[in-house]
C-alpha cells in the first residue's frame, strides 16, 4: 500500500513501507516513476539530506520538488 508522504505544488511522492519503494509523479499524473532497489535508497538519502538542512528557508518544499523532478 502506498502512503502519501509529500505533496508539493507540481510534484509529489508516496512510499511503500512493505518494500521500501517510492512512487514519484507530477500532480497532473502525466509523468511518473516507481523507484525500487538502489534508486529508492539513493532517493531516500537525498530526501533525508534535505530534511536535515539547518536553514528553515530551504525547507519550503522546492528542494524536494526539484529532487522529484530530477528523477522524472
Amino acid at each position: 500500500m502506498l502512503l502519501p508522504v509529500f505533496s508539493g505544488q507540481k510534484y509529489s511522492y508516496s512510499y511503500e513501507p512493505e518494500t521500501g519503494n517510492y512512487f514519484l509523479h507530477d500532480n497532473k499524473y502525466t509523468s511518473h516513476i516507481y523507484l525500487q532497489g538502489k534508486d529508492a535508497r539513493i532517493f531516500r538519502k537525498e530526501i533525508e539530506r534535505i530534511d536535515n538542512l539547518l536553514d528553515p528557508e530551504n525547507k519550503t518544499g522546492l528542494l524536494t520538488e526539484n529532487t522529484i523532478k530530477f528523477y522524472l
